[in-house]
């Protein structure tokens, strides 16, 4: 249940029931003599509690602080708060698509198994530190364990926003560094090859145009619905659920006419791809496989080609074209340079014709 503030700083309630009629639990929270954040359960509306008498008892118990004098808090069984509850809120707040169940699904099989019965208010750094260590020490690559941690900072940070947690854990949180950005992306004929293999499915190869000519993620794509089409100004409006922002693409005019005969039996607001994303990736997933990943290791995700590399042969070719960096970042709704300065190496003018120029 969440906390509601009062007029007092410091002091909260939340509504609970006493003989099966409403009433108010009051709560203070204030900084120990560590700087940590704590809670302290004074007492219920029914009981004669009131936010100003709890306001009284949390400046008492800072001014023993202060003066450096032992405070003695006992810890309740009952005010022990534990992951599901805070992730069964965080997973009700998120939209019903495939990343949800999947981060659902993560979250049972590694988190939930592990801190069930963990009381969150008792984790410290060392207890992160050694999920870490049992996650890595199983078969699971370093950007797997980085994504479950990932997961857990995100319920962690969600618990603390809704103030149905205080020990930030978040913190204690530190990813490993892994290099495994993709760094495969198709070459012209790789391009054709790949339409060539869809060209008779018509979504399909839809899906590969949009993706290869916009650069837009799977979740944008799959979104797109026919009023964000602009046929007159050949422009298309994305929504990017990474940024949680809108932005505009352009339409090549072979893809213009794509949409136009495509979209002829679909109705204003309907979306061009009306089923789950498992559906697009799965039979793209064995054609690439097929055209694309015969020789590579398992584990080898820098090379591997997957749905994720249509966006990243996008902004590749246009670097390659020599389209400066802050139209690609433009064009790909970077919220950070950084992600698109990736890019820069494959233009010319980052130091090609430089090294050609050497005379040794």
């Amino acid at each position: 249940m969440a906390r509601i503030r009062t007029k007092y700083t410091g002091v909260y309630y939340r509504e609970s029931t006493t003989n099966e009629k409403p009433d108010k639990t009051y709560y203070i929270t204030f900084k120990n003599s560590q700087n940590k954040m704590q809670e302290m359960k004074i007492g219920k509306f029914t009981e004669g509690i009131r936010e100003q008498y709890c306001n009284l008892k949390r400046n008492e118990l800072l001014t023993k602080i202060r003066l450096g004098e032992e405070v003695h808090i006992k810890h309740r069984q009952k005010d022990k708060i534990f992951l599901k509850e805070i992730a069964d809120e965080y997973f009700n707040t998120r939209a019903e698509r495939d990343s949800k169940n999947k981060d659902i699904s993560s979250y049972k099989k590694h988190l939930l198994s592990y801190f069930e019965n963990t009381d969150l208010n008792t984790i410290d750094k060392k207890d992160i530190q050694e999920f870490k260590k049992i996650k890595l020490e199983t078969p699971l690559a370093p950007k797997t364990v980085n994504n479950i941690l990932s997961l857990l900072g995100t319920i962690i940070k969600f618990g603390i926003t809704e103030e149905l947690l205080i020990n930030d854990i978040s913190k204690f949180i530190k990813k490993y560094d892994v290099d495994n950005d993709r760094e495969r992306f198709l070459t012209i004929q790789e391009i054709k090859k790949l339409y060539k293999a869809v060209e008779d499915d018509k979504r399909l190869y839809l899906f590969c145009k949009l993706s290869l000519t916009t650069g837009a993620r799977l979740a944008s794509t799959m979104n797109i619905r026919k009023n964000d089409i602009d046929i007159t100004h050949k422009i298309l409006t994305l929504k990017d659920f990474k940024n949680n922002t809108t932005y505009k693409a352009f339409l090549k005019d072979d893809v213009i006419e794509l949409l136009k005969d495509y979209t002829v039996e679909i109705e204003h607001a309907e979306k061009l791809f009306d089923v789950s994303e498992t559906t697009i990736q799965k039979p793209l997933r064995e054609i690439m496989n097929k055209l694309f990943n015969t020789k590579l290791e398992k584990d080898d995700r820098k090379n591997r080609v997957v749905v994720h590399t249509l966006r990243h042969t996008f902004a590749s070719h246009l670097a390659i074209n020599g389209t400066p960096i802050f139209t690609i970042q433009k064009l790909m709704n970077h919220k950070d340079i950084k992600m698109t300065l990736r890019y820069a190496k494959l233009a010319d003018h980052s130091g090609r014709n430089e090294v050609d120029g050497l005379e040794f």
